[in-house]
């Protein structure tokens, strides 16, 4: 009985082993992998699909985890929830179909933050934190 579970031990060892990741020993591929598993790629669609002119959007992208950071800013004047929504939907859709993900889901519900800008204009944050699949 302790040959079987020394030997499934050692199978359940060996499998591990051999499924984990194998980086080259040549240290600049080493630091080349590091560099991009950290990496955090900031994008700004050229197409923002914005009706408000004083809205921007901004995507912060993570390749190594499929995660992404988008955040629709402008003033709070002009801010609706409603318009929010539909630019960050088109823009996560063109996203989706650039990168070839089939579908996303939110990490953390959407937020909002409130705040002034350097010139001391009030202006409105929306944000959300979502994972694609492939």
């Amino acid at each position: 009985m302790k040959k079987i579970i020394a030997l499934l031990t050692f199978l359940t060892i060996l499998c591990g082993f051999a499924a984990a990741e194998v980086v080259s020993d040549d240290p600049f591929e080493r630091e080349k992998f590091e560099a991009e598993k950290t990496s955090t790629y900031v994008i700004i669609p050229e197409d923002q699909h914005c009706t408000d002119k004083n809205a921007s959007v901004r995507i912060e992208y993570s390749p190594i985890y499929d995660e992404v950071r988008i955040y629709y800013e402008t003033l709070y004047v002009t801010y609706d929830r409603g318009e929010a929504m539909n630019t960050v939907m088109a823009v996560l859709q063109d996203f989706q179909k650039e990168n070839k993900y089939y579908s996303y889901k939110y990490l953390k519900p959407e937020s909002h933050k409130h705040f002034r800008d350097d010139r001391g204009q009030r202006k409105v944050q929306w944000s959300a934190y979502l994972k694609f699949s492939r």
